[in-house]
């Protein structure tokens, strides 16, 4: 048993998964295999695992467990259903991932009644990365109640009122029998759902998830022409004050609400630690952020604290909660910012985009792409901060859209993007 920081809902390409009665042998034709796309799930967590320094301890359960997250954001009568008849399924423990004939992969999840296991959800998914479902075993199957048993003898291992970590749980069991007898249950429906999207994302045809209020459709704008109206005494006075705080322990920063108004932080880091607790989830309310990125210090352990002089992955996923709220709330897409403030430099960020590649990336991700955006620098030392960060967020986050600016120390600006080559970063003064 070993565990490991899991779960977060990232969103995809192509995906069919079903949770109807499927089978494991001829789930697609050649033909129609042709037509789809990887699950930018499985292409971004095998891509990943690639550059990870301990690879074999990354296991299946984090993309499968992000597709059915995603079927739930997208089908919660479907989820709903499933949870009144076999119980909640839990992402935080699952099976091992095992290897079946043909190049697919099987992992499986339990199902809880009133704190007990009830049932085993098992996922597939094929050789090509392009097809996956779900299934939930068959009351009678041989494997059914072992499978039943050994999860249920984690949770009794559970000391008394002692709560379930938030780190994946992997549960090691033998590989089940899968086709005599047939071990899936008939879920009923029409034999499954497709969840399309374009260009690596997934969505209900708006770019929302699961949204609400009054879907906002208006191209945003060129990002110049909003930093310009923004560039007010007062804005630049917020502004003045992080830059004073550079060399500061911690991270601070201002909030700009839709009414104009500014709240200042003075704790602002987005990622997943204590200090997040004072910038808070992002709400419909908010127009903007602004935070620092401060000086290399020594802790009190007397090790040198090297931070990045740009975005962060953190950031990233942040600005991005923003944008999507302001989709699904009619704002304006091209309101929303997000400025870095740093002794190297100050940089903003703004959704360029069209509705389709607006992605909900959610916060339980920030530690993985953290530590793996920090193996990414290692690796390419050689190449600007800004080349990496737009390379990584493409390449890796599958974030479209986004458009980097760079605010020189003279008030000018000039926007940053990856050049047709992608080779290098191409820049456009903003007039």
């Amino acid at each position: 048993m070993k565990t490991n920081l899991v779960c977060g809902l990232l969103l995809l390409g192509m995906l069919t998964v079903s949770l109807n009665s499927c089978r494991t042998d001829e789930m697609l034709t050649t033909t129609e295999q042709t037509q789809k796309e990887k699950i930018a799930f499985f292409e971004r967590f095998e891509k990943e695992k690639s550059l990870s320094k301990d690879a074999a301890s990354n296991n299946y359960a984090l993309p499968f467990g992000n597709s059915m997250l995603a079927y739930f954001n997208n089908y919660p009568e479907k989820k709903t259903e499933l949870e009144n008849k076999y119980g909640i399924v839990d992402l935080r423990v699952s099976s091992q991932d095992m290897d079946l004939e043909n190049g697919r992969k099987l992992l499986m999840f339990p199902m809880l009644t009133n704190g007990k296991v009830t049932a085993v959800i098992g996922g597939v998914i094929n050789e090509e990365r392009d097809f996956l479902y779900f299934d939930v075993y068959k009351d009678g199957h041989p494997d059914r109640d072992y499978l039943i048993q050994t999860f249920q003898e984690h949770y009794n291992s559970l000391s008394l009122g002692r709560t379930i970590d938030v780190g994946e749980v992997v549960i090691i069991v033998k590989k089940p029998e899968l086709t005599k007898p047939d071990p899936w249950d008939d879920l009923g429906g029409d034999g499954g759902h497709d969840m399309d999207g374009g260009n690596g994302d997934y969505g209900d045809g708006s770019g929302s998830s699961g949204s609400s209020g009054t879907p906002n459709t208006n191209p945003p704008t060129d990002p110049c022409a909003k930093m310009k109206s923004q560039n007010t005494p007062e804005f630049q006075s917020k502004v003045g004050v992080l830059e004073t705080n550079l060399d500061e322990k911690k991270e601070t920063g201002w909030v700009e609400k839709k009414d104009g108004t500014f709240e200042y932080k003075d704790t602002a880091s987005t990622n997943n630690d204590s200090n997040s607790l004072s910038l808070g989830d992002p709400t419909k309310d908010m127009k903007g952020y602004m935070h620092t990125h401060v000086n290399d210090f020594l802790d009190d352990d007397g090790g040198m604290r090297k931070g990045f002089k740009i975005f962060s992955p953190a950031d990233v996923i942040y600005f991005n909660q923003m944008v999507a709220l302001a989709q699904q709330n009619g704002t304006p897409l091209d309101d929303i910012y997000a400025i870095m403030v740093s002794g190297k430099g100050n940089y903003q960020i703004r959704f360029t985009g069209n509705s389709n590649q607006i992605k909900t990336l959610y916060a339980n991700t920030k530690t993985e792409y953290n530590d793996m955006y920090k193996e990414y620098f290692k690796v390419n030392k050689d190449r600007s901060d800004e080349m990496n960060f737009l390379k990584f967020i493409e390449e890796m986050m599958y974030v479209k859209g986004v458009t980097l600016v760079k605010i020189n120390s003279d008030g000018t600006t000039v926007k940053k993007n990856l050049n047709s080559t992608k080779t290098d970063v191409s820049e456009t003064p903003c007039q």
